[in-house]
């Protein structure tokens, strides 16, 4: 081998790498809330995490929290770089770790959404005040869909968790709906969206939310500011792939711009619902 040809690649060898490059070995974690079956969220978010993943030029990690608990937990202990956050959840992180706002999740250039409270498409049961001493569903304690704006929606009408037969929480969307189809419970608390869906199977709404505030995408304080910006931008203005990548989470979905003051009105209803 030429003298200087084997100098040269030996001072390559020795030479640092960049930053960006040791930093790519590290993947960056993208913590998602178990609002759906694992198999069905990694379907919806792979391609975004690929998306993002091109955007930085570092390879992210999708993770399937087994709650929502956890998925906090992993933004204020730093396991987690990226969330997509239930907006109570982000409420309650956003009090322990300061959190950006990256783009909030937008359905049918539609932000914002509504719960709903649904009962068997044959019960006796009409307004919510029928539901004293019956049993509710709602989906995980802190997610705002299925748990907290139901449970003012009861207040609203009246009724205290204790007024109520039998309380539980299932979780997920899918099983609140399928424990009132079998019977299990009375009723139960969904988002609108979720809801509708059933209504084919048997499923009637009775009361329905005012709007809330959407789903979003948070970085939390480990992640460079610089791939905040190039997170964001690639959320805001996808290119071609990007709006594949996003699509694949839902017909007719886009992210849009959000700011943490959209959700001043969320904390004091929260604070209005009180503890679970």
């Amino acid at each position: 081998m030429n003298r200087r040809l084997f100098i040269a690649l030996s001072l390559a060898a020795l030479t640092p790498l960049p930053r960006l490059a040791r930093a790519a070995q590290a993947p960056v974690v993208f913590v998602v809330h178990p609002f759906d079956t694992p198999s069905h969220l990694f379907e919806h978010f792979r391609p975004l995490s690929l998306y993002l993943s091109n955007v930085l030029g570092q390879t992210i990690r999708l993770v399937i929290a087994r709650n929502h608990e956890e998925q906090i937990a992993m933004l204020i202990d730093g396991r987690a770089q990226l969330a997509y956050l239930d907006p109570a959840p982000y409420v309650v992180a956003r009090e322990n770790v300061a959190l950006d706002i990256l783009a909030g999740k937008a359905e049918g250039c539609m932000a914002f959404y509504q719960s709903a409270i649904v009962v068997r498409s044959n019960s006796r049961i009409r307004r919510l005040a029928d539901l004293k001493g019956r049993s509710v569903a709602f989906g995980a304690e802190n997610t705002m869909a299925s748990a907290i704006a139901p449970r003012l929606m009861l207040a609203e009408a009246g009724l205290k968790l204790s007024d109520l037969g039998k309380v539980a929480y299932l979780e997920r969307h899918e099983r609140v709906a399928l424990s009132v189809l079998h019977g299990d419970m009375d009723a139960g608390g969904l988002r609108l969206d979720v809801a509708k869906t059933y209504l084919p199977r048997g499923l009637r709404i009775i009361a329905k939310s005012p709007s809330l505030p959407p789903h979003v995408i948070a970085a939390g304080p480990t992640l460079p500011a610089a791939a905040i910006q190039k997170v964001r931008k690639a959320l805001l203005l996808p290119d071609e792939a990007g709006q594949d990548a996003i699509l694949a989470l839902g017909e007719n979905t886009a992210f849009v711009q959000i700011n943490d003051s959209d959700f001043n009105a969320l904390r004091r209803l929260l604070k209005k619902a009180g503890p679970p």
